[in-house]
């Protein structure tokens, strides 16, 4: 079983934004060869997310199941895999490496929480000097 690096809030974010992408990359009647774990990975290398299609053939070739053949090619290319559906799956590696996309990652989480800490100033305003402003400008 391949291990998950993501958490679920990004993964869910990059399969919603990612689900209507056309496949770009087939594993045949061959099934999980040199050739196509090199093409997965100079697509995954360029775009960093990929859609791939298993065909009728990949099934009888290698006598495993849609997510085995999924699993097995995340784990051949180091990629996350985000999602299977039907006979298409999706493919997400970071185009800068994963120690780096991690980072970040977490650097925007605390961030996050940084920004969620600080206390909210609040502002007394003089109701007549306010309405003076607004009189002003109306005028």
């Amino acid at each position: 079983m391949v291990t998950k690096r993501l958490p679920g809030k990004i993964r869910r974010a990059l399969r919603a934004r990612y689900y209507d992408i056309e496949p770009r990359a087939w594993i045949g009647k061959k099934g999980i060869t040199e050739s196509v774990i090199k093409e997965i990975e100079t697509q995954l290398a360029r775009t960093g997310v990929l859609k791939v299609e298993i065909r009728k053939g990949a099934f009888i070739a290698t006598k495993m199941s849609r997510k085995e053949i999924a699993e097995k090619v995340a784990e051949l290319t180091d990629s996350e895999l985000l999602e299977v559906r039907g006979k298409r799956f999706i493919l997400f590696k970071p185009r800068e490496g994963w120690e780096k996309y991690l980072k970040k990652l977490q650097m925007k989480e605390q961030a996050k929480k940084k920004i969620k800490e600080e206390p909210i100033r609040k502002i007394k305003i003089d109701i007549l000097e306010f309405r003076k402003k607004f009189k002003r400008g109306r005028g």
